[in-house]
C-alpha cells in the first residue's frame, strides 16, 4: 500500500496473517556525526519512494545471554547509530480513510538492548482494529549520557527520541488509517520505564492520551550519579569519556569523534544509567513524584502492572540459584529458597512500581489507574526441568500474550514454554489480554468495565483498600479481579522471620541484592534490610 507522508511516499507490505505492514520508516535525522549526542531533528524529506519491507537496522548495543537463545553471539557489538525508525502495523482493510485508535509500543532491555524487530504487532493489530507502531531508539551511553560538555544541558536523549517518534506519529499517522488524537502509549519493562518518564515531560504533552506500562518502575538517576559515576554498577558520563577520549576534559567534539566501539568499551565493566533527572528534559525530583505532580488533574488514564514471578527470569540463569541435573536440565538447588528470593524480589518490587505507585498517583488525582497482576506458568517440563516453577510467570513473560506471538520470543526456549498441550489455555488468555489493551486504547477507561473477553475492570480507589485484575487461564481460576495484598513494610517483616533465610548467609545475601536493585527508588530500604548484616 502507497501511503504520502510529510517526508515522501512510503511503500508497504502485509504479513502472514493480512496485516498490513509498513517498517523502517525514519522518523528523526541519523543521530550520528555532529547530531551525536544532540536533541533529536525531524527527518529530512524524500524525493524517492521509500520501500518500507524490511526492518531498519539495530541502535547500537552489546548483544546478551537472550541474543545467544537465538543463535547470536554474546557480548558483541552490534548496530548502528543511523537507526531511528520506527515500524506500522496496520488492520488488512485500514486505508486512509479510517480513524482507528494507536498504540506506540516502547521496547524494554534495560536501555541499553532492544530493536523493533522483536515486536510484529499484525496480530493485535489485525485482533483490535488498531494500528500498532514499533519505535526504536538510542540505547546505553548513546541515549543517556550526563556530560557537561555538551549543549543544552539535555541528558535523555533517548527520551528526545521518543517524543520525536511520537510527533512523527500525530503528523502522518492518519495517511496509515490511524488517528492522532487517540495514541497510547505502552511499553514493558525499560520501556514502561520510558512510558513513565513521557508522562512527566512536558515536551510530550498533547502527544498521548493514555498509557501502558508492563513491568515497569518508576526510576531516574539523580544528575549527580549519571554524571559522575559514584556507585559501583553506575558509569557515569564523565569517567567513561576520560576513557573512550584519553582526555581528561573531552570538548564536544572530541566526544562526537570518538569511536563507537571505544565508547562501549568503557562500560564493558558497569552501566550507563537510564533515566537521568537532568533538569531539562524531566525535574530534579524523583520520578514518581515527577509523574504524580505533571499529571495532577489532567485526567490520564493509566494501566500499571507486573508479573507474578518477575525475579525468576534472572535467577532462573543464576549459577548460585540453579544447577543442570544429569549435566543437562536446569533445576533450582534448594527449591524453598529459590522461591523465598523470587517472592521477595517480586514482592519489593511489585509494591514499589505498583501498589504504592498506583496508591500515590490515585491520591494526586492524576486519572484513573488500573493494575494488574500476570500469573501464567503453564511452562512445560523437560526432562528433570519444570519450566512451570523455574521460569513461571517471569519477567517479559506477558509480552507474547499482549501481541498474540508465541514465535521468535525467546529462540530454542519457545517451543518448550509454548506447547499444544497449553495452547487452549494461554491462546484464551491471550486473546483476554489483547481485548483488554486495545478497548483501553479504543474507547478508554470507561470500556473496561463492560466484561466479556476482558473482564470487568474498575479503577483503585484514593485510600481505598485496592484490587487489582489477575490475567490467568481458565485452568487456574481465569482472568479475575482480587485484592491486592502484601506491602513493602510487611515484606521486609517477613523477609527478617523468614526461616528458609536463616542458613548460609542467605538473608543478608538476599538484603544486598535487593539494595542493589531497588536502593536508588527506596533510599531508606538499605538500612532497613541491613541492619544487622556484616559489613
Amino acid at each position: 500500500m502507497l501511503v504520502q507522508t510529510a517526508q515522501g511516499e512510503v511503500v508497504g507490505g502485509a504479513s502472514a496473517n493480512g496485516a498490513r505492514t509498513w517498517l523502517g520508516i525514519p522518523y528523526a535525522s541519523p543521530p550520528d556525526g555532529p547530531l551525536r549526542w544532540h536533541p533529536t531533528k525531524p527527518p529530512s524529506p524524500r524525493s524517492e519512494t521509500l520501500n518500507a519491507l524490511q526492518h531498519a537496522s539495530w541502535c547500537p548495543q552489546i548483544t546478551n545471554g537472550l541474543d545467544s537463545l537465538k543463535g547470536i553471539e554474546k557480548g558483541v557489538l552490534r548496530g548502528e547509530e543511523d537507526c531511528l525508525y520506527l515500524d506500522i502495523y496496520a488492520p488488512s482493510d485500514a486505508s486512509g480513510s479510517f480513524a482507528l485508535p494507536v498504540m506506540v509500543w516502547i521496547h524494554g532491555g534495560s536501555n541499553v538492548w532492544g530493536r523493533a524487530e522483536q515486536y510484529d504487532g499484525s496480530k493485535l493489530a489485525e485482533a483490535g482494529n488498531v494500528i500498532v507502531v514499533v519505535v526504536q531508539y538510542r540505547l546505553g551511553p548513546l541515549g543517556w549520557f550526563a556530560h557537561p560538555a555538551l549543549e543544552d544541558g539535555v541528558a535523555n536523549f533517548a527520551l528526545l527520541d521518543l517524543v520525536q517518534a511520537l510527533r512523527w506519529t500525530r503528523n502522518n499517522i492518519a495517511a496509515f488509517g490511524g488517528d492522532p488524537d487517540a495514541v497510547t502509549l505502552f511499553g514493558e519493562s525499560a520501556g514502561a520505564n520510558n512510558v513513565l518518564a513521557l508522562l512527566a515531560m512536558p515536551q510530550a504533552d498533547g502527544l498521548y492520551r493514555a498509557a501502558i506500562a508492563q513491568s515497569g518502575l518508576p526510576a531516574s538517576f539523580p544528575l549527580e550519579i549519571a554524571r559522575d559515576g559514584r556507585t559501583s554498577q553506575i558509569v557515569g558520563a564523565i569517567p567513561a569519556a576520560q576513557a573512550f577520549t584519553d582526555s581528561i576534559s573531552p570538548d564536544a567534539s572530541a566526544l562526537r569523534d570518538a569511536s563507537l566501539e571505544a565508547i562501549f568499551g568503557a562500560y564493558r565493566d558497569g552501566r550507563t544509567p537510564g533515566v537521568i533527572r537532568d533538569g531539562t528534559t524531566l525535574s530534579d525530583r524523583p520520578l514518581a513524584e515527577a509523574i504524580a505532580a505533571h499529571q495532577a488533574g489532567r485526567n490520564l488514564p493509566l494501566i500499571i502492572g507486573s508479573n507474578r514471578d518477575e525475579a525468576k527470569y534472572l535467577l532462573a540463569f543464576d549459577p548460585a540459584m540453579t544447577r543442570k541435573a544429569l549435566f543437562l536440565f536446569p533445576v533450582a538447588r534448594d527449591a524453598d529458597h529459590y522461591n523465598a528470593v523470587s517472592s521477595y524480589m517480586t514482592g519489593v518490587w511489585r509494591a514499589i512500581g505498583v501498589s504504592e505507585f498506583a496508591q500515590q498517583l490515585a491520591e494526586a488525582g492524576t486519572g484513573p489507574v488500573r493494575t494488574y497482576r500476570f500469573d501464567w506458568d503453564e511452562g512445560a517440563r523437560v526432562g528433570l526441568s519444570d519450566l512451570g516453577h523455574l521460569i513461571g510467570a517471569a519477567h517479559s513473560l506477558e509480552i507474547p500474550f499482549v501481541f498474540g506471538h508465541f514465535e521468535n520470543f525467546l529462540g530454542r526456549l519457545d517451543k518448550r514454554l509454548f506447547t499444544r498441550r497449553n495452547a487452549a489455555g494461554r491462546m484464551a488468555l491471550s486473546e483476554g489480554m489483547m481485548t483488554c489493551w486495545t478497548r483501553f486504547a479504543a474507547d478508554g477507561p470507561d470500556a473496561l468495565l463492560a466484561g466479556g473477553k476482558c473482564p470487568a475492570w474498575s479503577a483503585i480507589e484514593a485510600g481505598g483498600r485496592q484490587h487489582t485484575m489477575v490475567f490467568d487461564t481458565p485452568r487456574d481460576g481465569g482472568s479475575r479481579m482480587q485484592a491486592e495484598s502484601g506491602n513493602l513494610d510487611s515484606l521486609v517483616s517477613e523477609l527478617a522471620t523468614d526461616p528458609v533465610l536463616d542458613k548460609d548467609n542467605r538473608r543478608c545475601a538476599l538484603a544486598g541484592r535487593l539494595t542493589r536493585t531497588f536502593g536508588l527508588l527506596r533510599p531508606g530500604l538499605a538500612q532497613e534490610l541491613t541492619a544487622e548484616c556484616p559489613g
